[in-house]
């Protein structure tokens, strides 16, 4: 019982984890629905496992009220879904920030017509290892510094509510999700190297001082 105890608190990190998600990508109105349908999931757990000693015209109304609790949290998970759906694309909003720019195709098409370096990031709000990789080793500065001296622009690419330019992106690098991280060395017609899910500072730095294939 104490270990059954115990595992519901990764359970808890994993749901405040997700409502951090679903704040970004569909604001306060969301979420409020996400909370509002989970402490009616909880309320309806709770009357149907307290109410199991009365009699049977209690139990059927504790079940019956039950019942319109989960069919009411599922009627908001609708609705804050729905809200998802229709909320505008935050793509370019999420990835324009500090030296990142938005992918695109057509920016990258550009950047490699004119023979210049690039560094593309495919990225998520609910990719655990996307997030570590831009702390540890995406944001550090010698790592910024030698982006900065190799000229390098840097495209950030979101995919958390999904975007098909990524997906056929992740597709032509055989990847069926994120991360993904592409170099494209300096030149029109270099080849992009793959660099590994789990990435380090010294990767980084690696695959920018490494010559073109």
């Amino acid at each position: 019982d104490r270990l059954k105890q115990a595992l519901a608190f990764p359970m808890y990190a994993s749901a405040a984890w997700l409502a951090w998600v679903l704040a970004r990508q569909a604001g306060p109105d969301a979420l409020a629905l996400a909370l509002a349908g989970a402490i009616g999931l909880a309320l309806a757990a709770w009357l149907y496992g307290n109410t199991r000693d009365l009699g049977s015209r209690g139990r059927h109304a504790s079940a019956a009220i039950a019942a319109l609790l989960v069919v009411g949290a599922v009627g908001l998970g609708t609705l804050g879904v729905t809200g998802t759906a229709n909320a505008p694309q935050a793509t370019t909003a999420a990835a324009a920030h500090g030296d990142w720019e938005p992918y695109t195709p057509e920016r990258l098409a550009t950047l490699r017509q004119e023979g210049k370096p690039v560094f593309v990031n495919l990225t998520a709000d609910w990719c655990i290892t996307c997030l570590v990789n831009e702390r540890v080793a995406l944001s550090p500065a010698p790592v910024d510094a030698a982006f900065r001296e190799a000229g390098v622009t840097r495209l950030k690419g979101d995919w958390t509510r999904g975007d098909e330019r990524i997906t056929r992106l992740l597709a032509e690098h055989g990847r069926s999700g994120v991360p993904l991280y592409l170099f494209f060395p300096a030149g029109a017609g270099s080849v992009p190297q793959v660099l590994p899910q789990l990435l380090t500072p010294d990767l980084v730095l690696a695959a920018l001082k490494a010559p073109a294939p």
